[in-house]
């Protein structure tokens, strides 16, 4: 008997010293106290009520970031495909989008990198890598394809250059979309770096006018290539239309 009472009873400390506790009477007085020990108190009880509640606070927390992910991912699904359907229209769309891409992830990297990142060797790499890949694919592929224009200037041995121009006959097969996402983008760049390089001027930030003006020459040295590359093509045009006309008026003669 005192065995099985021995192994009926468990001890318990409360306020630093060890009390028994009889299981068999506890049974008697309820399964939520024990003899010895009070029953929680409706403070107690309320703590453990606080405590689920501050879990379900918590668990809400998430459930609200979702919904801001959630917004967050509609509107750049809106964006992407007013972005895809804008391109969509036009007579190249995977040209004019390369050709307006480079530019984007450029703009992005140098943004990031500068006021989220803080890390300068990171971000004038990054950028100046996707500014390589931007001067290029608007110098062989995106010019060519899109207004049917080429440029590229040849250094000779005495130290002088000469340029170079390619450009197509007839304008007219130009598609209208892909020569104004051509030259908007072409024109734009250059002068928003411009007025980057501007405002670091005034503001005393010298750190990043070696990046900024590296970019702005990437950008303007396409528009000059263009832009001179455009005046051959007028008058080219021009030329062609007087021997045309020249033709046609030779040909009623005879």
């Amino acid at each position: 008997v005192e065995a099985h009472t021995d192994s009926a009873r468990r001890t318990t400390r409360r306020g630093g010293m060890a009390q028994f506790v009889d299981l068999e009477r506890s049974k008697e007085v309820g399964p939520t106290s024990f003899a010895g020990v009070g029953a929680a108190t409706s403070s107690e009880n309320s703590n453990l009520v606080g405590g689920s509640g501050s879990a379900g606070g918590s668990s809400g927390a998430p459930g609200a970031g979702a919904a801001v992910a959630s917004v967050a991912a509609g509107a750049a699904s809106a964006g992407a495909s007013a972005i895809a359907d804008f391109f969509k229209t036009a007579k190249s769309p995977k040209v004019c989008f390369f050709h307006v891409f480079f530019k984007l992830a450029a703009f992005l990297a140098y943004f990031i990198g500068r006021n989220i990142m803080g890390n300068y060797v990171l971000t004038f790499i990054l950028t100046i890598v996707l500014c390589a890949f931007d001067f290029w694919t608007v110098k062989n592929i995106s010019g060519r394809l899109l207004v049917g224009m080429r440029w590229w200037n040849d250094i000779k041995e005495d130290g002088s250059s000469q340029w170079y121009f390619e450009s197509i006959a007839d304008e007219s097969t130009v598609d209208p979309k892909d020569k104004s996402i051509f030259w908007g983008a072409l024109y734009t760049w250059p002068v928003m770096w411009l007025v980057f390089l501007i405002i670091n001027v005034l503001s005393f930030s010298w750190d990043w006018l070696l990046l900024i003006l590296m970019i702005f020459i990437f950008g303007a040295t396409n528009v000059v290539g263009y832009w001179k590359c455009s005046k051959d093509q007028k008058k080219q045009m021009g030329e062609w239309a007087k021997s045309q006309a020249v033709r046609a008026v030779v040909s009623n003669w005879f």
